[in-house]
């Protein structure tokens, strides 16, 4: 086999830095691709080697900053500039700064990769206006100006996937995981002193329901003895705080820093994910790599329980009374627990970030090729059908 070619990658992402799945998804790949290719990175932000405006909505630019994303404000001529001589384009959020690279490489006649990283239900809940009208106009609008534009789209789930066929899709659709971050692996953990250590982590907004966490710890059976850590930041925390200080063993609200998070996630019992809409589920990733396994909400709008170790860790999404309840049953049953830990590594190792970095490589390499061959293809056919000089 030949090796494979070295690329000249245009990545382009509003931020690579930042906190939200998206975000450190993008920044992960953007950082390993770079060890093997020529990778230009193109949005807001001091990371961006192109760097673009940076700019927040209005009436919702408080949001936004606590949830720490700005969009980028594409220029065009810095754009094209950008992706002039790119082998393959691949943008990652479907927002103005990815529609207009969408259209540049289309007009270019570069591979065009379109990420699917967020959905219309998490843009909407976090600024109150989800509909079901509303939602349909969003994913109208990313697929005409974004998604059917792209020789591919990348989505993290095979929920992801069936859910851009629903929404009519009809291109190429490749399903590749965010993946588990090499880094994360299960650690000897410490005896324990009779309580329970449980997490929540990720953005703390509408969508993430932890107000349905803190509701279900607080009807656990064993709520005394519960140690709650809700790990994030975002719109929701003061509120969430609130909520958890009521608990009877007060829970902890709050940032943490990337090794505490790993310490954490290597000693606690069990991470409870709330989240209704999720197109994989970052937070679950990083737990299954650490031997951890979660406690998921039943939701149709996440593919999130596509994580789940076994059916007894998934509850009603929306119901803390049933979340108590599944909570209940595991830790009372430590066995139970102990087993689904000895679950987790099967999870994490088909996920493993090494695989799914080789997909998205293979993914690139194809559409260079496929398009040489047909530009070759259509010079012959050109070259046929002059007629013969003199």
């Amino acid at each position: 086999m030949r090796p494979a070619r070295r690329l000249r990658i245009a990545l382009v992402a509003d931020l690579f830095e930042g906190k939200s799945g998206g975000v450190v998804s993008a920044a992960r790949f953007a950082s390993a691709l770079r060890r093997g290719h020529e990778v230009t990175l193109v949005g807001a932000g001091p990371a961006a080697d192109v760097r673009m405006p940076a700019f927040l909505l209005p009436g919702v630019r408080r949001v936004m900053r606590e949830m720490g994303f700005t969009f980028a404000l594409p220029r065009r001529r810095l754009l094209e500039e950008s992706l002039a001589g790119a082998d393959v384009v691949h943008a990652w959020f479907p927002f103005w700064l990815g529609m207009r690279a969408a259209a540049a490489a289309h007009r270019a006649g570069v591979p065009l990769v379109a990420g699917f990283h967020v959905q219309p239900e998490n843009l909407l809940r976090n600024v109150g206006l989800e509909s079901p009208a509303r939602v349909d106009r969003v994913y109208r609008l990313f697929r005409r100006r974004f998604l059917d534009l792209a020789d591919a789209v990348v989505c993290p789930s095979a929920f992801a996937r069936d859910e851009l066929r629903r929404r009519g899709v009809r291109g190429r659709i490749e399903v590749i995981s965010n993946g588990v971050a090499p880094e994360l692996a299960p650690a000897p953990r410490p005896p324990g002193d009779g309580r329970f250590l449980l997490l929540a982590v990720g953005r703390l907004a509408r969508e993430k329901r932890l107000d349905v966490v803190v509701e279900g710890v607080r009807r656990s059976c064993h709520a005394a003895r519960i140690r709650l850590v809700v790990a994030g930041r975002g719109p929701e925390e003061r509120r969430i705080r609130r909520l958890a200080a009521a608990l009877p063993a007060p829970g902890e609200v709050g940032f943490v820093s990337d090794e505490e998070l790993r310490r954490l996630l290597q000693r606690a019992d069990l991470l409870l994910h709330a989240s209704e809409v999720e197109l994989e589920g970052m937070a679950v990733l990083d737990a299954l790599g650490c031997g951890l396994p979660a406690l998921i909400a039943d939701s149709p709008a996440s593919a999130a329980r596509e994580l789940a170790v076994s059916p007894e860790l998934l509850f009603q999404a929306g119901n803390p009374a049933d979340l108590a309840h599944r909570l209940d049953a595991l830790l009372e049953s430590p066995e139970r627990l102990e087993a689904a830990r000895g679950r987790c590594g099967e999870l994490a190792r088909a996920r493993a970030f090494p695989l799914s970095l080789a997909r998205l490589e293979a993914l690139y390499q194809d559409l260079v090729s496929a398009r040489a061959a047909a530009s070759l293809d259509a010079l012959r056919a050109a070259t046929r059908s002059k007629p013969a000089g003199r």
